[in-house]
């Protein structure tokens, strides 16, 4: 029941360090131009940093604790943490939910997804829903978050989602993690619930158990879709939604 993600399997380089003496521009070689930066703040750096959407098809490189540029550059964005309240609430018919206190601008952080690194051999001995492909340098991991989870754990699926998952690092060295992360698509209001698409893999893995129950007039995964599978072995129709389970390695 693993959410897998190939896309954590894409070559990607990192600098050692930059020595921007302050922010980062196009120039450093650190800059991977993932992030808009604009509407400077006046402390060397930008408010409202937010992720171009294009960027999330690849992993992003982010500075690291061996660059010299400030805390408030511009490429120095999922390593300072969520910045936007989160409330655990429980959903009607969908268990627990995940929505914001606050409005949250397209493109914003939102949470990494965080949890036990296991590799293969023990995931594959784990049943349980908490489980996340990433990678470490050229080792697949996997991030249980049953055990040592945290907010991020608990956001539901929906066909027409308003956040999506992308692959950020920022450690100084070959061997880095590609660190699991949340990233508004839309502008998601106060008290809305934040959801991502768990991929059309994850769903013909799990609807022979429960249907999906987002609501959306486009599910793909519903009690009619389930009815269908177990009744006529007709498989729901691929979305194709850019999740890393359908980009190919």
């Amino acid at each position: 029941m693993r959410w897998t993600t190939k896309r954590s399997i894409q070559t990607l380089y990192i600098p050692h360090y930059c020595d921007c003496t302050s922010i980062c521009g196009p120039s450093c070689g650190c800059w991977s131009g993932a992030y808009e930066t604009s509407e400077n703040d006046g402390f060397n750096g930008w408010k409202n940093r937010t992720i171009r959407p294009s960027a999330l098809s690849l992993p992003v490189a982010e500075c690291s604790d061996a660059c010299a540029c400030s805390l408030h550059c511009g490429n120095r964005v999922a390593q300072k943490g969520a910045n936007h309240p989160l409330d655990i609430f429980r959903t009607p018919d969908r268990g627990w939910g995940v929505r914001s206190f606050s409005t949250i601008p397209a493109g914003s952080f939102i949470s990494e997804y965080t949890g036990e690194l296991i590799g293969d051999d023990v995931a594959n001995d784990r049943e349980d829903k908490y489980l996340f492909e990433t990678i470490m340098g050229d080792r697949k991991l996997t991030i249980d978050a049953h055990f040592a989870g945290n907010t991020a754990r608990f956001i539901n699926h929906a066909c027409e989602p308003n956040a999506k998952v992308g692959m950020v690092s920022w450690e100084p060295h070959a061997n880095h993690l590609n660190h699991v992360c949340v990233f508004a698509s839309k502008e998601i209001h106060a008290g809305e619930e934040i959801t991502i698409h768990y991929g059309h893999s994850w769903w013909l893995a799990n609807i022979t158990l429960f249907p999906c129950k987002c609501g959306s007039v486009d599910c793909k995964y519903n009690s009619t879709a389930r009815r269908k599978l177990l009744e006529y072995g007709i498989e729901p129709e691929n979305p194709r939604i850019e999740r890393p389970d359908e980009i190919p390695p």
